[in-house]
């Protein structure tokens, strides 16, 4: 095949890139080459400069409400363990034995009052320290040794914000929270919008294996331009006489967060609208009185009826967690072509007629048989399919580049389709890949 040659303004041909190792030459401010989603050799790189490297989700705290309990993740491919200790304290291990390398915990989560390594029976505590070796005299003088030098690996660091646990397999002068950035101000309203100022992932995760790279999915979760056309079964069912507003009709933001986060912010339209649970099928307070009196006495009036106007928030957290209002999903890169996504539930501490709510609308959602899931992971598939042919080379993400504005610091898009969240991800996804700081 002939490629396709694009001249520069000097009137010479560009390079040509597909084989190319140069970040700053696949990513461009608009446009990304179609080998970033495709080639082993930069998946096994990003495995290392942003999964082994950078602050990556691992879990909730309300996960591990008891000492003991234990959850396994995979982080750039690494299977981890997460857990409480008799303590109360939270570590994150390695999940391979220190004397074999057998997987120590195979399950997704539970509670065990040692880790117990099938192979030779070795038993670690919940922080990883080794507690106990069979026929320990055969390792003779060695024997004190073990205990000191031979507990399971530590990653290299462990924090958490909200009840939201990060994990760094390499140390780094990144703290949490300088990773995090503005995206703190989105699990601040979260939490907001709990009687407690806590949430809970208590219901369990539906993993859905999609045969599509990492990248295209997370890019699709911010994505305000797809959804009147991939989701068009959900409006039909639920909003047949939906109206379909021009740019700038809607008062929102599409936002760059920074660090490569973003989000689409609706919380100026359901002001404008003042309708409480405009995000959550407009039910009336009635429904769930119980909440809305909890909420009032956590808040306040004024602040209460805010917090049940504006809903959750719709943010990507680099490189692999979406806060889907009141869904929770993390992305799981397998391989350049394949992604396991995770999700559940986000559950309202303190609120439990609001949770039984949210228990369902995610099965409808997220589910199985769910409506959103299912349309998006046969988009990614689709989108898999078509990078595979070799033309055009470039994927186009200039959409609003010209109506994109800096207010208040923050670069933002007030047209739903931009592609502002998408150009904020790469950007921050070249920093990382070509090893500059932040």
């Amino acid at each position: 095949m002939t490629p396709t040659t694009v001249t520069i303004q000097d009137g010479t041909p560009p390079p040509d890139v597909r084989g190319a190792l140069d970040f700053s030459v696949l990513v461009e401010p608009t446009r990304v080459h179609g080998s970033l989603y495709t080639r082993p050799d930069i998946f096994n790189l990003e495995m290392e400069r942003l999964f082994q490297t950078g602050w990556v989700f691992l879990g909730h705290e309300s996960e591990l409400p008891d000492p003991g309990d234990f959850i396994t993740r995979r982080i750039g491919g690494q299977p981890i363990i997460v857990a409480r200790g008799r303590d109360g304290a939270i570590s994150a291990m390695y999940n391979r034995c220190s004397h074999r390398g057998n997987l120590v915990c195979r399950a997704d989560s539970g509670n065990e009052r040692y880790l117990h390594c099938p192979y030779h029976g070795w038993t670690f505590g919940s922080d990883g320290s080794l507690m106990g070796v069979p026929q320990k005299t055969g390792y003779g003088e060695r024997s004190k040794e073990l205990t000191a030098d031979l507990g399971l690996a530590q990653i290299g660091e462990l924090d958490s914000y909200g009840g939201f646990l990060f994990g760094q397999l390499t140390s780094s002068d990144t703290s949490l929270t300088d990773h995090l950035g503005g995206a703190t101000e989105s699990i601040d309203r979260l939490l907001e919008l709990s009687p407690n100022g806590q949430v809970d992932l208590n219901l369990g995760w539906v993993k859905h294996r999609i045969r599509a790279n990492w990248k295209t999915i997370v890019e699709n979760q911010v994505d305000g331009y797809h959804a009147r056309y991939v989701h068009q079964s959900v409006y039909s069912a639920i909003a047949p006489a939906r109206v379909d507003y021009g740019a700038g009709e809607l008062q929102l933001s599409v936002r760059d967060l920074g660090g490569g986060h973003s989000d689409i912010d609706y919380r100026d339209e359901y002001r404008r609208l003042d309708r409480e649970f405009g995000w959550f099928g407009q039910i009336e307070r009635g429904k769930v009185p119980a909440y809305a009196a909890a909420l009032e006495q956590t808040h306040g009036a004024d602040k209460a009826h805010d917090v049940l106007l504006i809903g959750p928030p719709h943010t990507v957290i680099f490189p692999s967690l979406f806060i889907a209002e009141l869904n929770l999903m993390m992305f799981e890169p397998v391989g350049p072509e394949e992604t396991i996504v995770h999700t559940t539930p986000i559950c309202l501490s303190g609120a439990p007629e609001m949770n039984e709510r949210i228990r369902r609308r995610a099965e409808g959602a997220m589910g199985p048989s769910g409506f959103l899931i299912a349309d998006d992971a046969d988009m990614g598939e689709r989108t898999q399919l078509g990078l595979a042919a070799g033309e055009p080379e470039w994927i186009e993400l200039s959409r609003g580049i010209d109506t994109d504005e800096i207010v208040d610091g923050q670069l933002i898009n007030h047209d739903e389709s931009a592609e502002t969240s998408q150009r904020a991800f790469w950007r921050h996804y070249s920093t990382m890949m070509l090893g500059a700081s932040r």
